[in-house]
């Protein structure tokens, strides 16, 4: 179904119009969209093509390299993109922590996320994202990793250690270093760690 939305082209423009996807995917990302400007004809982009398409990046795949369109739910130093082929459906309740009180920044399922003075983020947002048992990582524009509960401890550090802030924020709040709450402390870190320097 078509929807309004955006193109970034490769030189860094973007255009708005209608934005259809194809059906062509490699590792269940989408490889392709039709896109009708506000003035002009239909095009055809695949991900080799353009930088991206509204939360939309064009990247390697994960295992084969190919260009696909991976969507981005969390951009920063840490840019965390949806993993399509491990989505949980489930009618039961999914177990989230209901509130984080942190030394800079707080977090309840009825207010969302608050850091600092100037940045607030919804529950809802945050709960949304948690429906997937792995995710796809960069940290600094680095590599492309996945990760899900198995391997989040021993790439822990890797992530988040090198930022005193997030480290004040574990001891008070210990609960950040399960899996579940992978996505808050990504936010978190985005925020209070932004401006180190990046090697």
């Amino acid at each position: 179904m078509p929807s309004d939305g955006f193109v970034i082209l490769s030189n860094g423009d973007t255009l708005s119009g209608r934005i259809t996807w194809r059906m062509k995917y490699v590792e269940n990302n989408p490889v392709e969209i039709k896109f009708t400007p506000e003035n002009g004809p239909a095009k055809i982009f695949n991900a080799s093509e353009i930088r991206g398409f509204d939360d939309y990046v064009s990247m390697p795949s994960f295992k084969k390299g190919m260009p696909v369109f991976l969507n981005r739910l969390i951009d920063g130093r840490i840019k965390v993109f949806q993993n399509r082929s491990s989505a949980i459906y489930t009618t039961d309740k999914i177990e989230t922590t209901s509130e984080f009180d942190g030394i800079e920044f707080r977090y309840s399922r009825d207010e969302g996320l608050t850091v600092g003075p100037t940045y607030k983020v919804s529950s809802r947002i945050i709960e949304s994202r948690t429906r997937y048992s792995s995710y796809f990582i960069t940290k600094d524009d680095g590599d492309l990793l996945k990760i899900d509960k198995d391997n989040f401890g021993t790439g822990f550090s890797t992530f988040f250690g090198d930022c005193p802030a997030i480290q004040l924020e574990l001891d008070r709040n210990p609960d950040l270093r399960k899996f579940k709450n992978f996505m808050l402390l990504a936010e978190v870190y985005n925020h209070l760690c932004a401006s180190l320097s990046v090697p």
